[in-house]
């Protein structure tokens, strides 16, 4: 008897750890705060398919085909329809450092609809991940106090997308693009990416994205590309350009959209001119601010006209496709939302 009731009690000493609290010394991570790797190449659609190499994106397929293939239907006919990200990152500093990350998949299989759980466990010896369908992760997050941890934010997170209180910000960056710069705190977030073989400093070309805190009066996003141009033209002495206004985004919770062309013939104390093309769109929780810049030849404004004909316009046409989405609605329009 007294054989058979140890181990319940071990059961129960597990159930007990588990219970419902932040880890010891956790770090759930804001956006901006964890460097954002943009995909090699999209297998799947939504979030993995934009910010998961092709690799580990084809082996959570290879471990759902193997999960299929279990059941006493076993079933070969797997689509992928959609990927998110399911909570933010959490990073566990004690005892040692682990970064968990949690994504959702949505697979049509055989014609049924099932999700399944996607953790990642990363650390400098070794990592891990594991694959379990969302109606079966329950138990396993009893045992497992990071994926219990994940699951809780996941609930917070649904919770506030449910409600309309938090945005995806479509950010289709090119398949080269690594990133260089990434910061968050109390004034807002940011992130810079350059094209592979490119240096932080020694770029050619830049993709930046920003957050900044929203204030109350109108006008926020205006004033803040308005100041942009009036710190070019006092550098590179031009005249400042105007500020346009675009459509606003559709879901009415959002402010104004503005967008800006700015140039420098040359930066001062080099030999190269620079251009972008910034956009700024007010959304419920920040300021988001996307740029994608240029360096040219330095030249005259003529020359210089002419050599950013093609440079502008691929910005503008990467711009066009950088929006806001609300996701308790509207994630179609968001085939590569920003890691939040």
């Amino acid at each position: 008897m007294k054989g058979r009731f140890l181990p319940g009690l071990a059961l129960v000493a597990v159930l007990r750890v588990a219970a419902a609290a932040p880890l010891p010394g956790e770090v759930v991570t804001q956006i901006g705060q964890v460097a954002a790797v943009p995909a090699d190449e999209r297998k799947v659609p939504g979030y993995a398919g934009a910010w998961r190499q092709a690799a580990a994106q084809a082996k959570v397929i290879e471990r759902i085909e193997e999960l299929e293939s279990r059941r006493s239907k076993a079933c070969r006919d797997l689509i992928v329809i959609d990927t998110v990200q399911a909570a933010p990152d959490l990073i566990e500093t004690r005892p040692r450092r682990v970064h968990h990350a949690l994504e959702r998949w949505s697979v049509q299989a055989c014609g049924a609809l099932r999700h399944y759980d996607v953790w990642y466990s990363f650390e400098a010896s070794s990592s891990q991940l594991k694959v379990s369908e969302s109606s079966a992760t329950d138990f396993q997050a009893e045992l497992d106090p990071p994926l219990r941890r994940l699951q809780e934010l996941a609930a917070a997170r649904s919770a506030e997308e449910s409600a309309g209180k938090l945005r995806w910000l479509n950010l289709p960056l090119p398949a080269d693009s690594v990133p260089v710069a990434n910061s968050a705190g109390a004034r807002g977030w940011l992130a810079d990416f350059v094209p592979l073989g490119d240096s932080p400093r020694e770029w050619t070309q830049l993709i930046g994205v920003q957050g900044l805190p929203r204030v109350s009066s109108p006008g926020q996003a205006r004033a803040l590309l308005a100041g942009m141009q009036q710190a070019r033209q006092a550098r590179c002495g031009v005249p400042a350009g105007p500020v346009e206004s675009l459509p606003r985004e559709g879901d009415g919770a959002s402010g104004e959209t503005v967008q800006t062309y700015l140039v420098c013939p040359q930066v001062p104390d080099t030999n190269y001119a620079e251009m972008a093309v910034v956009k700024a769109i007010e959304g419920p929780d920040y300021i988001y601010v996307v740029q994608r810049a240029w360096r040219l030849p330095a030249g005259d404004a003529e020359r210089l006209k002419a050599d950013s004909e093609k440079p502008r316009a691929a910005a503008e046409v990467f711009l066009a496709q950088v929006h806001l989405c609300n996701p308790a609605g509207d994630r179609q329009r968001c085939p590569a939302p920003y890691p939040r």
